[in-house]
């Protein structure tokens, strides 16, 4: 059966795969209240986008018409079909699963009891639990994969492919055919369970998209939820889902590959208890950081209690909507006088309380010079995206300015610092801790540092 080009068809998928990954997904109330329907949607997407293709039998199809798999083939041979056919791309390109994948890196999939599914007619125990197997053995394989063109495609690795693939169509009929109700979509556990199935989905179709030629999928941005081993103390075991990230990168606060920046750091350096309280005066500091705020107030929020935000060069004076973001934070309340910003002079305020701790945001509009006379001890610098030219502030903070930061630290303490060097590169030398974050994909090779600054006493 031959139909449409190729190109046609790929084209028209890799649109809405691409915005399947960046959308958030609502329902409207007659009274015009909204609620999420996120993460069931954009998977349920995804596998009308997945069926679509495993359709097509691309072995015989080239760049010319296309030829589907007779209807008489049964859906599990049609899938094999597809991943035999991604399989042949992997072993010239195994980069490509790499990436495709890399967002499984960054979603907890340990035993739990969120990942124990409800039986079904379809779906046994024993089936949810070797899937989530299977998951953190891929997690695995990718973990050990230095650099990603280490990534192997063997028969046992898309063996695991086809395992999962299996699992998540049986999934898929679940919904489709009302085996669980809406009810039990939306519970947060299964919500959670359905997050991976999503991740992974959206893995699989990355991967065709990348044999195709393309420059960019879903694998590239689609944010992963935070868990409450990035934020000790929060009230819930995740912190942010997707949503809210999709929200805080839709209002400009947040970036598009932070959440799995969140994960990566708070895996070399793991937060401290929710008993651990800041002082009073224990700080931030995000010289030249635009409206960029969210992640360094997650990042900190263990160890600062005053999150001070520099930007000299903001023409639009209003400050970042980040209010509605915080607030979907298990643990944070926003003031109850007010959760909009409080002008101060040359800066704006925004109070909350996090584990019934007050903390203060400081977006300041001046030179970032003027922090080193703030009357703060620096617990946490964060710095990213500055640059020598027009725009940037020409100041070299990770390097001949780092000594002024040093002495702001309390003596015989430490700071955690997360910068990608900009402008100068970063001097090593009066840095205890060094480790790199490589972000190979998600920022165009972006590579961050990570450590710990030291003030002797």
């Amino acid at each position: 059966m031959t139909h449409d080009s190729s190109e046609a068809l790929i084209a028209l998928l890799h649109r809405a795969h691409c915005d399947n990954a960046r959308l958030q997904y609502y329902a409207e109330r007659p009274d015009g209240d909204r609620i999420s329907i996120m993460p069931v949607t954009p998977f349920v997407y995804e596998f009308f986008l997945f069926n679509s293709l495993y359709d097509v039998d691309w072995e015989n199809t080239g760049t010319g018409p296309l030829v589907f798999h007779a209807e008489t083939l049964d859906e599990a041979k049609k899938q094999r079909a597809f991943l035999s056919f991604l399989r042949k791309h992997a072993k010239h390109r195994p980069a490509d699963i790499f990436r495709a994948f890399e967002p499984l890196l960054d979603v907890e999939v340990e035993d739990g009891s969120w990942t124990q599914v409800t039986p079904d007619a379809r779906i046994s125990a024993a089936d949810g639990d070797a899937f989530f197997r299977r998951v953190r053995e891929i997690r695995g394989l990718l973990a050990a994969a230095d650099p990603p063109s280490a990534m192997p495609t063997t028969g046992h690795v898309f063996d695991l492919l086809r395992e999962c693939t299996h699992f998540v169509y049986l999934v898929r009929n679940n919904v489709f055919h009302g085996s669980k109700t809406l009810g039990e979509i939306y519970e947060a556990k299964q919500k959670r369970r359905i997050e991976v199935y999503d991740l992974f989905l959206k893995g699989l179709t990355s991967l065709f998209f990348l044999a195709a030629g393309k420059d960019t999928a879903a694998c590239d941005f689609v944010p992963c939820p935070l868990t409450e081993r990035t934020l000790p103390g929060a009230a819930r075991e995740v912190v942010l889902d997707r949503a809210a990230i999709l929200h805080a990168i839709a209002a400009r606060v947040m970036r598009i590959g932070d959440s799995r920046l969140v994960t990566r750091f708070t895996k070399v350096f793991p937060p401290p208890p929710a008993t651990a309280r800041p002082g009073e005066r224990s700080a931030l500091f995000y010289p030249s950081a635009g409206t960029d705020l969210v992640t360094p107030i997650l990042l900190s929020l263990p160890y600062c209690t005053q999150f001070h935000f520099f930007e000299r060069h903001r023409v639009d004076r209003r400050p970042p909507p980040i209010a509605g973001v915080l607030e979907q934070i298990p643990g944070v309340q926003l003031s109850r006088v007010s959760p909009r910003w409080t002008p101060r002079g040359h800066r704006e305020c925004l109070e909350f309380e996090f584990n019934d701790v007050p903390r203060r945001v400081h977006w300041v509009h001046a030179d970032n010079l003027a922090f080193l006379d703030e009357p703060v001890d620096l617990r946490f610098y964060f710095h990213r995206g500055d640059s020598e030219g027009e725009g940037g502030s020409g100041q070299r903070w990770d390097s001949e300015l780092l000594p002024a930061l040093r002495r702001m630290i309390p003596a015989g303490q430490a700071c955690l610092y997360l910068t990608d060097g900009e402008p100068g590169g970063l001097d090593t030398q009066p840095v205890d801790v060094c480790h790199v974050l490589n972000m190979p994909f998600i920022e165009r090779y972006r590579t961050y540092q990570a450590g710990t600054i030291h003030r002797d006493g």
